[in-house]
């Protein structure tokens, strides 16, 4: 069992993880991802997964989006995901092994 330091919980030191970030992507005619350019452009070999979420409904704006799980030429693996309402697309840094 951890010890009560009671020190209080500083929130400044709280940094997000995992914030999405703009990517350039290059659509098909069918408006899946073909070409992403991260560090440079890559063509995308396959989408081995692709899912929607629609969340938070109730709100003013409600978040949809359309994932996708790409594998690109070089071998590298993208979560990426498209926000419809805004046109754009962001991917996660994380997922990029």
């Amino acid at each position: 069992m951890v010890e009560d330091s009671r020190k209080a919980i500083c929130t400044e030191t709280v940094k997000p993880v995992n914030i999405p970030e703009p990517v350039t992507v290059t659509e098909d005619a069918a408006g899946n991802p073909a070409v992403v350019k991260t560090s440079r452009r890559q063509a995308v070999a396959a989408i081995t997964d692709r899912w929607r979420v629609d969340d938070e409904w109730w709100r003013p704006e409600p978040v949809s989006r359309f994932y996708f799980i790409v594998l690109l030429n070089s071998g590298q693996r993208l979560v990426i995901y498209k926000d419809p309402a805004a046109g754009r697309w962001y991917w996660h840094r994380h997922s990029s092994k």
